[in-house]
């Protein structure tokens, strides 16, 4: 093929505030691009109307920085009359879900893994690192992928890496801690809210962990999230509420 007749991926970058606003602007961006759309070859396709109720319109990649992610409300409040009949998340869906799942080191005998399971195995060395050694290094690192998860065919975690990096505020003179957090496939409507609400919660709990430097006691306080995926996705049936939401 000749490079003219090529089609080049697109990759996206979107700055945003805080959380609802990163959603926001996310879903307004993904309908006024020329976004690619399919249907998954192990899902199906439209039904015999021709309704699109499993396809995804998807990012080709897209990342994401959100500066203050820890104002609230960490999630979107729908304005009345856009006719749609449940936000796709609450500050109190967010708190049980940091609760009983990123913070949860147990999983239940039908589940192969959970993203709570994976994190619990690392962040106690995490926590202790940073205790001992200060803030000056970028080994921060839990890793929620696995080697053995391809081999589930199916069953891979969405959510690959929480990286963690820790840099001075030279203008406030404090200590951030920052998230760059990817994940593979991300459900833009349904699971972005949720997701970034849940793991920023777990940054602030982890800064609170961490407590100031060790040895100069400066402060450490909250920063900013960095969040990327190569499938942020609105699926076909939601892609209705999607639009509506940012008037499209």
């Amino acid at each position: 093929m000749s490079e003219d007749m090529r089609e080049y991926l697109e990759p996206v970058f979107i700055r945003a505030r805080n959380l609802p606003e990163a959603w926001y602007l996310l879903l307004k961006k993904l309908f006024v691009i020329d976004a690619y759309t399919y249907f998954p070859e192990w899902g199906g396709g439209a039904d015999e109307q021709g309704r699109c109720d499993n396809s995804r319109r998807e990012f080709d990649f897209v990342v994401c920085q959100i500066t203050h992610p820890w104002e609230r409300p960490l999630c979107d409040i729908l304005p009345p009359g856009l006719g749609i009949p449940a936000p796709p998340t609450t500050m109190d869906k967010i708190e049980e879900y940091f609760a009983t799942y990123i913070l949860n080191p147990y999983k239940a005998e039908n589940e192969t893994y959970t993203y709570g399971e994976r994190i619990c195995q690392q962040v106690d060395d995490l926590i202790r690192y940073y205790r001992t050694y200060g803030f000056d290094h970028v080994k921060g690192c839990i890793e929620i992928a696995s080697p053995s998860d391809l081999a589930r065919g199916k069953s891979l975690p969405c959510l690959r890496l929480i990286d963690t990096k820790i840099r001075m505020d030279r203008k406030a003179g404090v200590y951030r801690m920052h998230f760059y957090v990817y994940f593979r496939a991300w459900d833009l409507w349904g699971g972005f809210p949720v997701n970034m609400g849940g793991l920023q919660l777990f940054k602030e709990w982890l800064v609170e962990q961490i407590g100031p430097h060790p040895k100069t006691g400066i402060p450490l306080e909250d920063g900013e999230m960095i969040v990327m995926s190569k499938s942020l996705n609105v699926r076909g049936h939601m892609e209705p509420y999607a639009r509506a939401r940012v008037g499209l």
